[in-house]
């Protein structure tokens, strides 16, 4: 007889290019270019019970660091860098990249192409 699985409760919301996925408390941003590969065709709805909405997750994510603030404070959570680090690999002080990460500076193209350089990302995600 086989067990129930308690499934992984998970949120998404869409923003421009960029789809964040909620799972367990980790936020993922993955370019929707990159999220195509992956559908996955049902034969009848997925209904979830107990998920939080992505736009509640989101909500203020959104509004206090903007689109690209969001995508490169997730970036750099993904490499698992401190700012420090992050900064010294894309050339830029702490208090400049951390400026970025919360939407007080833009990030500009020629620090988006370093990002890009240094962690084999699309640029244009980030202007």
């Amino acid at each position: 007889m086989s067990a129930h699985m308690k499934e992984h409760h998970t949120s998404t919301k869409s923003l421009g290019r960029i789809l964040y996925v909620l799972d367990h408390n980790l936020v993922y941003a993955i370019p929707k270019s990159v999220a195509k590969k992956y559908i996955v065709e049902t034969k009848k709805p997925i209904e979830h019970e107990g998920n939080i909405s992505a736009d509640v997750v989101f909500k203020d994510m959104d509004k206090k660091y903007g689109e690209a603030g969001a995508l490169l404070r997730g970036l750099r959570s993904r490499e698992n860098l401190s700012q420090v680090e992050f900064a010294k690999k894309i050339k830029v002080t702490q208090a400049n990249l951390s400026k970025m990460e919360n939407g007080a500076r833009p990030i500009g193209k020629i620090i988006a192409m370093r990002i890009a350089k240094a962690f084999s990302v699309n640029y244009k995600y980030f202007l």
